[in-house]
């Protein structure tokens, strides 16, 4: 790791800038890419004297909310017609609605939060852009969440400095924690849906 930070260190610092761009943006695309790690690694080398904070932040912060606007803009394209076309059979029409009324009704807060739901980001934009929310505020409300996010880890990281590795395992403890929860709630609401429907068998 040392020969990592000594070689990046030599590095033009575009292209160091240019990495976490792109780490922000593919994380929302692809979220197995450790996003978050990457920012953090950013932010040890902010502290280090090697980049600049603003330039890490406005890096990570476009690259956020580029990819989470692309997959909103992808899915406001593709409308739930589409999706209902090509739905599981357990899938019923009224499910559709009712995720698509119940994303309206509180979706504008759930994007305001989503950088703080770990493995829930990509389907917060996609939901958000099926259900054809309003660009704008949801611009907005993501850019906020973005920045307070990534903020904090740049933030922590720098701050820390050689300690790095400890922002993140508690990022990774957080999200799995995050995680977890979010697998909990959906096998709570599975298993509502399932019981109304042996209920209404019987």
């Amino acid at each position: 790791m040392e020969s990592f930070f000594q070689h990046i260190q030599q590095v033009d610092p575009a292209w160091a800038y240019l990495l976490l761009f792109a780490s922000a943006f593919v994380e929302n695309v692809f979220p197995p890419i450790p996003g978050d790690t990457v920012t953090v690694l950013g932010a040890y080398l902010v502290g280090a004297g090697v980049l600049n904070f603003w330039w890490v932040s406005l890096a990570t912060v476009v690259g956020s909310i580029a990819g989470f606007m692309a997959i909103y803009g992808f899915a406001y394209w593709l409308e739930w017609k589409i999706i209902e076309r090509h739905q599981p059979k357990w899938v019923s029409k009224s499910n559709i609605d009712r995720v698509e009324t119940w994303f309206r009704k509180y979706g504008y807060w759930i994007i305001l939060l989503n950088r703080f739901l770990s493995g829930a980001r990509s389907v917060i934009s996609l939901v958000a852009g099926l259900s054809k929310m309003k660009t704008l505020p949801v611009f907005v409300l993501a850019l906020i969440s973005c920045s307070v996010w990534n903020g904090t880890l740049i933030y922590l990281g720098s701050s820390i400095g050689k300690n790095w590795k400890e922002v993140v395992e508690f990022v990774k403890t957080y999200n799995r924690i995050v995680l977890i929860a979010l697998v909990l709630l959906l096998v709570v609401y599975l298993a509502r849906f399932v019981y109304k429907k042996y209920r209404a068998n019987n």
